[in-house]
């Protein structure tokens, strides 16, 4: 092949690529509204705003953030887009599902609150669905990605964060969606969301851009949110060195804390975050120095993954001292006994 065919090859890949994007966007844009218009009908979206009402949330914030509803009918939004032209988009997008032999495409979605995820300026990229009452089905439903949208790459509630991030110079980070928008309400506008994922180095990549130096992670208090630092502590310590940790009290979600306790409270245990090394140390080994050798064992198999995806650098030279600072051995010898859980 010619150098002239291959630009020619090569161009037309881009377009035909283009092309792709583009429908995509049409198809994800008319669903956001056709999901938005069926929240705010009189009698088919009353089920679905009274339960986001129920989680605290005001008409004025489901607006903003585009909240919707996906109807019971298996088909609404597949008709909505067969009128466009667009249903085999919609199969590519995740918001159809593909027909069988003979049948009509019908929605993937089905009597589910909507959460759309959208880039950083607002343009909508892919949505997940939230179960209603009585929660009898999987709590979250969400597409696959496609060629806008990669779900690694999202933050829930960037868009109408990122001014306030820069302003502060920091920004809040919460698992759900719900939680981030009772943050938002509550005067904590540089609040986003991971919607039950971690984080990664995109969405550290993200926060960065939108100018946070500093990061405040507040998971849920389960086992799921200890996990979720464990599994980005090293990208945390690395690229944002002044991560804090929000330690709520009880089973309290931060919804449910602001709910009951207020926005005060929830000033107050903010202010309380701890830098995110001493969060570790001390949910892995409370007993610091005066733990028992089998209480030591476990908190090296609990922190030596974090160690270990550390490269050899201050971050990790860091780590290992307050690590043996904390329970009272030499770094050596807390060195070995990390390396040996590789």
């Amino acid at each position: 092949m010619s150098k002239t065919e291959a630009r020619g090859e090569e161009k037309a890949f881009q377009q035909a690529a283009r092309l792709e994007r583009e429908e995509i966007h049409r198809c994800i844009t008319l669903a956001a509204t056709h999901f938005q218009s069926r929240l705010w009908d009189d009698e088919e979206g009353q089920a679905a705003r009274d339960y986001i009402a129920s989680r605290g949330v005001t008409r004025e914030s489901a607006r903003a953030f585009g909240l919707g509803y996906a109807s019971a009918s298996g088909t609404a939004l597949a008709e909505a887009l067969a009128r466009e032209e667009l249903l085999d988009a919609g199969e590519r997008a995740g918001v159809l599902r593909q027909p069988r032999a003979g049948d009509r495409h019908t929605d993937y979605f089905r009597q589910r609150v909507m959460l759309p995820f959208c880039s950083p300026e607002g343009q909508p990229l892919s949505f997940i669905g939230r179960d209603l009452p009585p929660h009898q089905r999987l709590k979250y439903l969400e597409t696959r990605n496609s060629s806008i949208f990669i779900r690694d790459t999202t933050l829930f509630g960037l868009t109408h964060a990122r001014d306030a991030i820069r302003g502060e110079g920091s920004a809040i980070v919460v698992e759900g969606g719900f939680d981030c928008m009772l943050l938002h309400q509550a005067g904590f506008p540089h609040s986003v969301s991971l919607i039950s994922t971690t984080l990664s180095t995109p969405r550290i990549d993200l926060l960065l851009a939108a100018g946070a130096r500093e990061l405040v992670v507040m998971l849920d208090p389960d086992i799921g949110g200890w996990r979720g630092i464990q599994q980005a502590s090293d990208l945390l310590l690395l690229y944002v060195p002044r991560t804090r940790v929000v330690q709520l009290p009880g089973k309290e979600d931060p919804d449910e804390f602001i709910l009951r306790a207020g926005a005060g409270a929830m000033r107050r245990l903010l202010s309380e975050a701890r830098p995110l090394t001493d969060y570790l140390l001390a949910t892995a080994l409370p007993q610091g120095r005066g733990a028992s050798a089998s209480e030591r064992k476990k908190a090296i198999e609990e922190l030596s993954p974090i160690f270990l995806r550390l490269q050899e650098g201050p971050a990790r030279t860091a780590l290992l001292e307050a690590m043996a600072s904390h329970s009272g051995l030499s770094c050596p010898e807390l060195e070995a006994l990390l390396r040996s859980q590789g």
